[in-house]
């Protein structure tokens, strides 16, 4: 069985109380993290993960808020004692931008530093991202201000299928992406540059004949929430939740 954790919901400008979106994805063997704001080893063992199972890390795209807390985690796998290879995979330019935010913190002089294995994902729909023993995941780009990437996880045990929007206005590559899975997480920022509302979230569930919607990258301060829930709701005709910290979903 698979379990997909949330371990933050807020978009780039997030309340005092919440955290950057990101997840954690497990089965019985593999670990992946997906996305890396904050602090993530405190948010993982929030959420009972244990850190030295975590083998691969997604990055969807190179805004701040998805990223910032890639140099900390590393550092704490260091600390940690980690010794084999962390597998890393994102769109292209991953391996220029997060090597090039360790230059600045000298990681090449730290002292039996472990081996990152960078992964570069094409952007196309349907791209293969890895093969693990859990989890078949492939990735669609999304339509957003940088090359950003949607993802499709399947669980190999069940045939469960979950799909993660990243960032991104409505468009087909990610709604071709989510055909037919059991669960659409997707951003609900607002309607403007780069982003969906959750009106438009509904929609592409529709139409993607996904089974749960969750709405995830949402603003509170200003937003009347409910109303933001009965837009997806009524746009869905499905069962439609607003992503929620330490909240898990199994497939």
């Amino acid at each position: 069985m698979a379990k997909l954790t949330i371990l933050g919901t807020a978009p780039a400008l997030p309340e005092p109380f919440r955290e950057y979106t990101y997840m954690v994805l497990q089965g019985r063997e593999s670990v992946i993290l997906i996305d890396c704001a904050s602090s993530p080893v405190q948010r993982l063992a929030q959420a009972g993960v244990n850190l030295h199972d975590v083998d691969h890390l997604i990055i969807t795209h190179h805004h701040p808020d998805h990223v910032y807390g890639v140099p900390v985690f590393l550092l704490d796998l260091w600390l940690a004692g980690r010794r084999r290879p962390l597998h890393v995979y994102g769109p292209p330019g991953t391996a220029r931008v997060i090597p090039a935010m360790m230059a600045l913190y000298g990681w090449h002089d730290w002292p039996g530093f472990y081996p990152i294995e960078f992964h570069e994902v094409q952007m196309a729909v349907g791209s293969f991202v890895l093969d693990s023993a859990d989890f078949l995941i492939t990735a669609a780009p999304a339509e957003h201000l940088v090359p950003t990437i949607a993802l499709r996880m399947l669980c190999k045990e069940t045939g469960g299928v979950a799909v993660y929007s990243s960032d991104t206005e409505p468009c087909e590559a990610v709604m071709e992406l989510a055909k037919g899975a059991d669960l659409l997480i997707h951003e609900s920022t607002g309607a403007r540059a780069g982003h969906s509302s959750s009106s438009a979230a509904g929609a592409i569930a529709r139409f993607a004949g996904v089974k749960k919607l969750v709405l995830i990258h949402y603003p509170v301060q200003g937003m009347d929430v409910d109303r933001m829930w009965e837009e997806a709701e009524i746009e869905f005709g499905g069962p439609v939740e607003l992503a929620r910290a330490f909240v898990s979903y199994e497939f």
